[in-house]
């Protein structure tokens, strides 16, 4: 009797697993080409990532391109092609002279033609994938105008020659700055919308506050601004209309440090950047800071035993509480600022959860990954199974290589392989000796690679 209550369940478990498919999310990372001094290119976790934005170059005046000395890196994008990853050129930031010559180039017919001919040979001549606009901002209604004209524009010349390319910018979540974006019109040339999901407290508010709440905590002196992520996606998906499947919410790899006594007290003096590693992390085991957690913004904080420093910060557990809105609310993906500022000289915390979260996430209904033939994820052996059981698998090339078991319900049991690997044959054993009978599946990720198989133990 209770070997065919075990067989029905089985057979169901099956049934359910069988109708579901992997569902990958953009995880997008800023990579500041001047950062890879410190975080070169063979250190980056490309399994964690779908899209690297090299940034920045910016316009001139008259539509060239200025192009810092150092800036092109065909390491970087050959790793990241190797791996599946696809490379934005980003093009702006909050450098004056950018924004200055961004407003000057697209209000002129000619130079706004000269900018798109000498990008789109540049992108083509160098291998990058599509070009991401970081003007940084619009300043009134005219330059809202030239703005979109100029994504238009390049969107048409590239239909014939590219029409592959990716064209994506990255925007504020707030009015303050986001009213002189037109992204009723906008948005329909563009594949998707980094949404600049922090900065909402800084030197500019009277207290010191989160840099990247997820939602708007009502102890908050300045609320209803400056808001939060959740406000910001309201008011990008509902106040102006842009789809929620062509946003992407940017999550920030740094903090800032206010001199404050507390949360939402009154600041003072300079607030200073903090990126995640070293600045922050090196304080979380340090007896002269008290970690915290807001429940209602979902993010960490530091205060000083002295209670005269406050640092606001993300952590693993907040970036996968964003990850997980993500995937509630449906939007294309995740944004990172920037690439390497979680690095701790072996690894990269944060981006590892984000990957695990949209790229290795367990049964989710969405989009099939397409699986390469030159990979291979052979059928465990044997299976049923009683502990153990072989799993078996082929790599053309050598890559950092991850597979996970998950129990039927899609959570994690055990990280087999999550490592380096050379081209060629291998094998990993699974003891499931602690385990209960019952379905379970393996999930190997490698470069563009990505597959799942089902396996029954039955003790």
């Amino acid at each position: 009797m209770h070997r065919i209550f075990v067989s029905v369940i089985l057979i169901s478990s099956l049934l359910v697993i069988g109708n579901t498919t992997f569902a990958q999310k953009k995880v997008v990372g800023y990579y500041v080409y001047s950062y890879k001094y410190v975080y070169p290119e063979n250190k980056i976790e490309f399994g964690n990532l779908t899209h690297i934005n090299h940034s920045f170059i910016w316009p001139n005046k008259d539509g060239s391109l200025a192009v810092p000395d150092g800036f092109l890196d065909p390491q970087l994008i050959s790793n990241a092609h190797n791996a599946g990853v696809k490379v934005l050129v980003s093009l702006g930031s909050a450098d004056s002279t950018s924004i200055k010559n961004f407003a000057m180039m697209s209000a002129d017919s000619t130079a706004r033609a000269a900018f798109i001919n000498n990008l789109l040979l540049f992108i083509q001549q160098n291998g990058y994938d599509g070009v991401d606009f970081d003007w940084e901002f619009p300043a009134n209604a005219i330059e809202k105008n030239q703005y979109t004209l100029l994504i238009k524009e390049l969107k048409t010349a590239a239909s014939q020659t590219f029409p592959n390319l990716l064209v994506t910018i990255a925007a504020s979540p707030g009015d303050w700055f986001g009213r002189y974006f037109d992204f009723e019109n906008m948005t329909q040339y563009l594949d998707w919308i980094n949404v600049m999901g922090y900065n909402f407290h800084g030197s500019w508010t009277q207290h010191s506050g989160h840099n990247a709440p997820l939602y708007t905590n009502p102890a908050d002196p300045d609320k209803p601004v400056p808001g939060s992520d959740d406000d910001g996606v309201k008011y990008l998906s509902v106040t102006r209309k842009v789809p929620k499947n062509k946003l992407v919410l940017g999550l920030p790899f740094y903090g800032k440090q206010f001199n404050a006594s507390g949360l939402f007290a009154v600041q003072s003096g300079a607030v200073y950047d903090l990126i995640y590693n070293p600045d922050i992390a090196t304080k979380l085991n340090d007896i002269n800071w008290k970690y915290n957690w807001d429940d209602v913004s979902k993010v960490p904080y530091l205060v000083a035993a002295a209670n005269s420093k406050f640092i606001t910060f993300d952590d693993t557990a907040s970036v996968k509480y964003k990850c997980d809105y993500v995937k509630a609310n449906g939007l294309a993906g995740v944004m990172i600022w920037a690439l390497g500022y979680d690095y701790s000289g072996s690894e990269s915390p944060l981006l590892r959860a984000i990957g695990k979260s949209l790229i290795l996430s367990a049964v989710a209904k969405g989009d099939e990954y397409k699986i390469p033939e030159d990979f291979k994820l052979y059928d465990n052996y044997p299976n049923p199974f009683n502990p153990s059981t072989h799993i078996r698998f082929e790599l053309p090339k050598g890559g950092h290589v991850k597979i996970i078991v998950f129990d039927a319900l899609g959570r994690e049991v055990k990280v087999l392989i999550d490592q380096f690997m050379n081209a060629g044959n291998h094998e990993t054993l699974f003891d499931a000796s602690h385990l209960n009978s019952g379905v379970y599946f393996y999930c190997m990720q490698s470069q563009n690679f990505i597959q799942g198989k089902k396996m029954i133990l039955i003790k």
